[in-house]
């Protein structure tokens, strides 16, 4: 195949190509020399006589082909861009309107040949307007469908809350603070404004118990500390009073101890006289009858001294247990004196303990108010001192 064969049956596969538009069939190529001469274009027949274009200007002056052969001379690489405007194809008016138009145009190496396409940029714009719409609106339907997830997810969310995230958090923060009177408004029914509602309602019915047995405690604890206070002074007062009882009989002991003696020796001496008058009796028999007389009545007194020294005997003895009774009543007195002090040591723990917790449990709040009044107690040693 020849050069000139090469050219024209590359010239008709141009002039048959086409590109954009919805079928893709809108925009075409042309041909122009490098000298400016018409090669081929598509719709201009007079293109085909290899007419000279330079020289010729459009309505504004502007000669289009001699801007298109200038730039591809000053290009270094063989392609350019060229802004022209012109009619619009098919429009042979002189005064036709003329439409910017970007041309983009390529060198064909060996042939000197300038293939180009060009494109209206009022259509550019039109097809960038109408991409920006379609993507506009693309754009707003997917943010719409992303508004209407969202608005979904936010309701279903705050279903489960119950209501505002801020609220359970302003209810949290009080309760954690020991606020149990903090109002959780209504929600519905498996939320978790529900669940917090009941869980505040449970903790605040339990410290109200918590605070009733506390307060329970406290007056129980200190009626057992006063009680046993007072069985503490009067058992340590009985104890003194059977001390001094203890004394007295000990004191009785010894006097009936010593009528014993006295009556012993009494009986000792009754008995000297007996022996002294039976002596007499055998010395002086005159008076025999008078001192077997005295004898017999000295024998008498003697049995009733006798008798004497052995009731006084017994009550001695008598007096001995009743003493040793009572030094084992004053003994167990002491005992359960200590006993006394011990149970009021342990009602006044009792009684610190149930202050401590009083105090424990007045950190929560109950309907504008305290769940403890916080009442201070005098601890068991400053109660051991008082009493001492």
């Amino acid at each position: 195949m020849s050069v000139d064969d090469a050219k024209n049956a590359a010239a008709e596969a141009v002039r048959l190509a086409r590109y954009g538009g919805p079928e893709g069939k809108s925009d075409y190529f042309y041909i122009v020399a490098t000298d400016g001469t018409a090669v081929m274009h598509p719709y201009i027949k007079a293109w085909g006589e290899h007419k000279q274009l330079t020289g010729t200007t459009n309505a504004q002056g502007v000669d289009t082909v001699k801007n298109m052969v200038d730039a591809m001379a000053a290009s270094k690489t063989g392609s350019t861009f060229v802004e022209s405007t012109l009619p619009r194809v098919g429009d042979t008016d002189p005064k036709a309107k003329l439409y910017p138009k970007l041309q983009y145009m390529l060198t064909v190496p060996g042939w000197n040949w300038m293939v180009g396409s060009g494109m209206y940029m009022d259509d550019v714009d039109d097809q960038v307007r109408a991409a920006t719409l379609r993507q506009l609106g693309i754009c707003l339907a997917v943010l719409a469908a992303i508004g209407g997830l969202g608005w979904a997810v936010t309701r279903s969310v705050l279903h489960q809350l119950g209501g505002e995230p801020g609220v359970a958090i302003t209810i949290m923060t009080e309760v954690t603070a020991g606020n149990l009177a903090v109002k959780v408004p209504s929600a519905p029914a498996g939320s978790l404004l529900a669940g917090l509602q009941a869980m505040v309602q449970s903790v605040r019915d339990t410290v109200v118990q918590v605070r009733a047995s506390t307060d329970n405690i406290s007056t129980a604890s200190a009626e057992i500390a006063t009680g046993n206070q007072d069985l503490s002074v009067r058992t340590e007062q009985t104890a003194s009073n059977l001390q001094a009882a203890a004394s007295a009989m000990e004191q009785l002991t010894a006097t009936v101890k010593q009528s014993a003696d006295s009556a012993r020796q009494a009986n000792q001496l009754a008995s000297s006289a007996a022996e002294v008058a039976a002596r007499g009796g055998a010395v002086v028999e005159k008076v025999v009858a008078t001192m077997s007389d005295i004898n017999a009545s000295s024998k008498k007194i003697a049995d009733i001294i006798g008798e004497i020294t052995a009731a006084a005997t017994e009550q001695s003895q008598g007096n001995g247990a009743v003493n040793g009774s009572v030094a084992q009543l004053d003994q167990m007195t002491q005992q359960n004196a200590a006993l006394v002090e011990q149970s009021a040591a342990a009602a006044e723990s009792l009684k610190e303990q149930a202050a401590r917790l009083t105090q424990v449990i007045a950190t929560f709040k109950l309907n504008g108010a305290r769940a403890g009044h916080g009442t201070a107690y005098p601890t068991a040693a400053q109660k051991a001192l008082h009493v001492a």
